[in-house]
């Protein structure tokens, strides 16, 4: 007997899911359940309540928040607006939370929890919310391709029980259900099968571990003329253009904004020559002070041959092959202390979540939704500095706007009131000319934005500087990703050819760059790779997929809905 005891006890433990033995010494968020309810409503639109169950075990941490999509991606640019209902607990108490919407990528964020409060072990969240827009309307039949949880969770999901309601007069008759599961861009490695609960209710359940970037998403074809097509509302199709109405009322109200918000601190305006990267900025941040904000594709590649340079990755040539002699670059990560700039740590997280090596090529399509993370993590830096004004770059992009659509408009309100139509006309006018006045650079900003432009034109005129380039040979590489940000990598490199010399670069052979074709090197050579090693770069890293849900050639992460979360 007591054999049969320890065969038993044995038997047990191999049994137990592997997941439940791994939640043991939890010391971050997990999410042990997601329950999603998904109403569909017969206006296009859907009502949403998620209960999420996260665990944060013996740790302490403020709370989670999710992320969510304002559009969808198929042959064109779907807008859905998300409103929210409510967040609270299972009980119906109210959590605070922080709304923040992302109008450079179309999302809306809320942030759970409170700065000033910590919280540990399981905490609850209930989130409501209601999305327009949501069923696609094919030729022949009505779709829904909707993401239930999300791809770009940052913690992992234990379990997860999804149900659709549809109306009645959809149902197990007349719905065509498949599903895609698995990391952004596969079909369904997961082997998720839904099922009816009922004549009209579908359900989808996984009880097994969802990693972090796994998703479900699932399509879901029924007849058309079920469905009513999404009508936009009279204030969603004109927006607030019509307080402008009054000419006076649009000067006055411009000018107290401009006033407030977009009136420039008086600075010195010389630009005088910096010798020195500027704060000890990285590409990424030194590009978002540059063009105030703005995360340029190149911005990414900079700052990733400055991770190189700095001892953290190495850049690996992969050979020319196949009929058209593609080449790939492999990215392998290194050791080397810590990364001081918080984008480029957030880009080096981001590059090998999956491993210790990555080829760029498996960044296509994919790498992209790293970016908006990346980039808040460089502005939030530079906010928190005083360097950037978050709201200057939006409120001038609303001017300008809302000046576009007042023209607009005015052409259409000449057909009908040649007295309407001039006042929209003049109101717009007045609009655009103000809409480049509202960007605004705080006082740090514009002595930071000098310094830049000094640094910059030191860079220009190296050869001017020549004696500071020959005592240290190491600026060639300390400030070569900052050549590539500003975009001048190619002229830089031959002036560095002039000050240094042929015999130099013939010599010269980067540590963090090596491969197919590098046996040799000149400076031509060198800017040429540099070149191409960035371009590819930029492309990869924002490159974006499309697709439609119907007839197999859907992917999880597709669709509606979906976006992601993580903790704080």
């Amino acid at each position: 007997m007591k054999y049969l005891f320890t065969f038993v006890f044995l038997g047990l433990m191999i049994v137990i899911p592997a997941q439940t033995l791994a939640r043991d010494n939890v010391d971050y968020w997990y999410i042990k359940n997601f329950d999603s309810e998904i109403t569909v409503n017969k206006d296009s639109s859907l009502d949403i309540v998620e209960k999420i169950t996260a665990d944060t075990g013996s740790a302490y941490q403020h709370g989670i928040f999710r992320v969510l999509p304002t559009k969808q991606y198929a042959d064109k640019q779907i807008l859905s607006p998300v409103t929210l209902k409510s967040i609270t607990d299972f009980k119906g108490n109210k959590q605070p939370y922080t709304t923040i919407k992302s109008y450079s990528d179309g999302t809306i964020t809320w942030k759970i929890g409170d700065a000033d409060k910590l919280v540990t072990g399981e905490n609850y969240y209930k989130i409501a919310y209601h999305v327009k827009n949501a069923v696609r309307h094919q030729d022949g039949f009505d779709e829904l391709y909707w993401n239930l949880n999300g791809n770009f969770w940052d913690i992992q999901i234990d379990n997860f029980n999804g149900r659709i309601i549809f109306p009645e007069e959809i149902n197990k008759n007349n719905l065509k259900i498949s599903t895609y599961s698995g990391s952004f861009g596969e079909e369904n490695p997961l082997d998720i099968k839904p099922q009816f609960a009922g004549n009209n209710i579908v359900e989808v359940k996984y009880d097994k571990t969802l990693k972090e970037g796994e998703g479900i998403t699932i399509s879901a074809a029924f007849p058309d003329n079920i469905i009513s097509p999404y009508v936009p509302g009279f204030w969603e199709k004109y927006g607030s253009r019509f307080y402008f109405f009054i000419i006076p009322l649009v000067f006055f109200l411009c000018l107290m904004l401009w006033r407030k918000y977009g009136r420039d601190p008086k600075i010195n305006p010389t630009v005088a020559p910096e010798f020195e990267i500027p704060e000890k900025l990285s590409p990424i941040e030194m590009g978002l002070v540059y063009s105030d904000g703005t995360l340029k594709n190149h911005y990414i590649s900079a700052s990733i041959i400055n991770l190189a340079i700095g001892g953290h990755l190495k850049i690996k040539q992969i050979g020319e092959k196949g009929i058209f002699k593609s080449v790939d670059y492999e990215l392998e990560k290194k050791g080397s202390g810590k990364i001081s700039s918080p984008a480029e740590r957030q880009l080096f997280a981001s590059l090998f979540s999956t491993g210790e090596k990555i080829k760029l090529s498996d960044l296509k399509n994919n790498f992209y939704t790293n970016l908006p993370r990346i980039k808040e993590q460089g502005s939030d830096f530079l906010v928190k500095q005083d360097f950037l004004i978050p709201y200057s770059k939006m409120l001038m992009i609303i001017f300008f706007v809302l000046g576009f659509m007042g023209l607009f408009l005015s052409f259409i309100s000449f057909a009908f009131n040649s007295n309407l139509g001039f006042a929209i006309l003049l109101s717009a006018i007045i609009i655009l000319v103000f809409a480049p006045l509202m960007r605004k650079r705080s006082e740090k900003g514009h002595i930071l934005l000098r310094r830049i432009l000094g640094f910059k034109l030191y860079m220009d005129k190296a050869e001017k500087y020549r004696q500071r380039y020959l005592e240290d040979q190491n600026l060639f590489e300390k400030l070569l990703p900052y050549a590539i940000m500003f975009g001048i990598t190619s002229g830089w490199i031959k002036k560095m050819q002039n000050i240094y010399g042929e015999e130099y670069f013939r010599s010269y052979h980067p540590m963090w760059f090596y491969g197919y074709g590098l046996a040799s090197f000149n400076a031509d050579q060198f800017s040429s790779y540099i070149s191409q090693v960035s371009s590819n770069m930029a492309s990869t890293t924002s490159s974006a997929p499309s697709s439609s849900g119907i007839g197999g050639g859907g992917f999880s992460g597709g669709g509606g809905g979906g976006g992601g979360g993580g903790g704080w």
